[in-house]
């Protein structure tokens, strides 16, 4: 039994020490932790060096000690983890100036892809932010499977809520009317401060639609800021700048969970930090997303 109980005790650690590897484990801390990579080690050494010398230490042992150790060694091992995460920050949470933000875009990766990292920095930082898509994606992917990664993807990255319409993927514009109509409403429930949304020069068919959809429906608030997806033109200008430095991996984590589009191009870890890393080399940061201006007043936006 003893015996039995030392197998299960340095099965556990090993897999303790393994499910911090994994996807969901490691997105989790990603989320959470700004330190997330110094979490992971810290518990990864921590757990082999107790396995290690729990290993020796059993060897030398009767028989009827052999469950003491275990769970000594099980109890180390959760406090490793514990102790690791209390003395590493965690990323900020300021309910201070809370203000509303809607994210409007054509398909549904297209926000996480676009501005994921100030989405979640919004969100850490007490801010209400609604996501809207206006296509289920279907001329590009298999839609029910699109639409559930999408609502995960706004989940993971702290959105209040997300909504799906189901308007023509790559015909948008020809239902322009239509869809001012449902960002009218999406307006009218949420009332936001700030709403993001494609650029007016992006060469995707239903992401310019969607941008002239947006302004249309929104002609009467105040600040509305385009964002970058991977196809806007050479006349993308951003002038609005958010600092991502902390929440590139965020973004990184939030679009791997669109798995149904995972070999485009532009879906990549070195896409993504490329792009961030010259964003933020214009700005003399680390990392930044940018936006281009069509209407912004500053005490709505408050500090990012």
């Amino acid at each position: 039994m003893s015996m039995t109980l030392a197998i299960f005790g340095i099965v556990a650690s090993i897999t303790a020490v393994f499910s911090a590897l994994s996807r969901r484990g490691r997105r989790w801390l990603v989320r959470d932790f700004t330190h997330y990579k110094t979490i992971i080690i810290a518990w990864i050494t921590g757990n082999l060096v107790l396995i290690a010398a729990a290993c020796l230490h059993l060897l030398s042992q009767e028989q009827s000690e052999i469950g003491a150790v275990v769970a000594i060694m099980m109890a180390i091992s959760l406090l490793i983890f514990c102790l690791t995460m209390l003395a590493l920050q965690r990323r900020p949470q300021n309910n201070t100036r809370p203000r509303r933000f809607l994210a409007v875009g054509a398909h549904p990766d297209d926000v996480e892809l676009a501005c994921g990292a100030t989405i979640a920095k919004l969100v850490d930082a007490g801010h209400d932010v609604r996501i809207v898509v206006m296509s289920q994606g279907e001329s590009g992917g298999h839609a029910p499977r699109r639409i559930q990664e999408a609502r995960r993807g706004a989940g993971y990255l702290g959105a209040q809520s997300h909504t799906v319409w189901s308007f023509c993927d790559t015909r948008l514009s020809e239902n322009s009317n239509l869809m001012v109509a449902a960002i009218e409403e999406e307006i009218a429930a949420f009332e936001p401060d700030v709403v993001l949304t494609h650029s007016a020069t992006d060469i995707h068919q239903d992401h310019e639609a969607v941008h002239r959809a947006v302004m249309r429906a929104g002609r009467r608030l105040p600040s509305i800021l385009c964002f970058e997806s991977p196809s806007v033109g050479n006349d993308f200008s951003p002038s609005f700048f958010v600092d991502v430095e902390n929440y590139t991996n965020v973004k990184v984590e939030a679009i791997k969970l669109h798995a149904d589009q995972r070999n485009k191009p532009y879906m990549t870890r070195a896409r993504i930090e490329s792009m961030a890393n010259f964003r933020g080399n214009q700005v003399k940061q680390q990392r930044a997303e940018g936006f281009e201006v069509m209407r912004l007043v500053s005490t709505t936006v408050g500090d990012f």
